[in-house]
């Protein structure tokens, strides 16, 4: 027993050093991580909120903020919908819970410096629509980042869900609704 020793004070910290430095790179990329399943979960979630909405007959002519009856239209009542509960349905993780829970409903994506991203971005600008959406520069992009967007493409009759992550790129995956073959129901 009396050849045995402890560890060193120069050994411990050497062991402290790694762990930190472990912890230092791996906590970002957890991070990173947890922030993307949370997107694409919403992205899900968002995307059957307006499936269902066309499958229940609302329209899917797209309208702008006070421009449409929520009892009528897709964009309206997603845009009731997500604001008027009094809690935030969906937030942007990569900016302050404060900031990252507007929903903004317009033709022309509002892009201000210095704007928080908002958690949902109802639209039928034509630049976001998923397709064109490499087209925009990288900074209008990453301004953006965080943002599930609800694109209506009147043309292509189909609403696309897909979501902007850290780095300004669309979403790998992306909800396509069809709007084409829908009747006019009980709010068309």
């Amino acid at each position: 027993m009396r050849g045995e020793r402890g560890f060193s004070v120069l050994e411990l910290l050497i062991v402290v050093v790694v762990v930190c430095t472990v912890i230092a790179v791996g906590v970002p990329v957890l991070h990173r991580g947890a922030d993307a399943a949370v997107l694409d979960s919403n992205l899900q979630s968002l995307g059957e909120m307006v499936n269902e909405k066309v499958t229940e007959g609302y329209s899917p002519a797209y309208k702008a903020s006070g421009e449409g009856d929520p009892q009528r239209y897709v964009s309206s009542v997603l845009e009731q919908e997500l604001e008027g509960s009094g809690t935030p349905v969906f937030a942007n993780p990569f900016v302050a819970r404060s900031k990252g829970t507007t929903v903004i409903n317009a033709h022309q994506v509002p892009l201000a410096p210095g704007s928080a991203a908002p958690a949902v971005l109802l639209t039928d600008a034509a630049d976001w629509q998923y397709l064109a959406f490499p087209d925009l520069s990288a900074g209008e992009r990453r301004m953006l980042a965080g943002t599930l967007v609800v694109a209506f493409d009147i043309g292509a009759q189909t609403i696309d869900v897909y979501f902007v992550n850290q780095n300004g790129q669309g979403s790998p995956t992306v909800v396509t609704v069809p709007t084409g073959a829908v009747r006019a129901g009980r709010h068309g």
